[in-house]
């Protein structure tokens, strides 16, 4: 069973290329980033609460912002939640959550230590910038 990388950075230097600048790049991992404690928790609730369409919307909004992110391990563990999910499998989603939770906390450190580690995102409201 091949293990997948936390973070494939060629999609990240893919999205890059595609915009011609790195700092819009890194600006949606930014987000990324500071989007993953809520998308994490949406899942958590949606399956505590045994609501299988928010934990679909939650997997969904997990799966395809790791992907387009090049987190790939995360990923994937989101797409074996949406198979739990249509299953209506609730024991898998259970074992399956703190898998999710602690995949994801790896993939955000590994972002913001490496690369983000040396970013300067310049945001609307601050042309200043904001280290990250």
């Amino acid at each position: 069973m091949q293990v997948l990388p936390l973070v494939d950075l060629a999609v990240l230097s893919e999205l890059e290329s595609q915009l011609n600048d790195p700092l819009p790049a890194k600006a949606f991992a930014g987000d990324y980033v500071a989007g993953f404690p809520e998308r994490q928790l949406r899942l958590r609730d949606s399956v505590g609460g045994r609501d299988l369409p928010a934990a679909l919307d939650a997997a969904l909004s997990l799966r395809n912002a790791s992907t387009m992110v090049g987190a790939a391990r995360l990923a994937g563990l989101a797409t074996d939640v949406l198979a739990a999910v249509g299953a209506a499998d609730l024991e898998t989603l259970r074992r399956l959550l703190p898998l999710v939770e602690r995949c994801g906390l790896e993939t955000v450190e590994d972002l913001r230590s490496g690369y983000l580690a040396d970013a300067v995102i310049r945001l609307p409201q601050d042309r200043g910038g904001v280290s990250r």
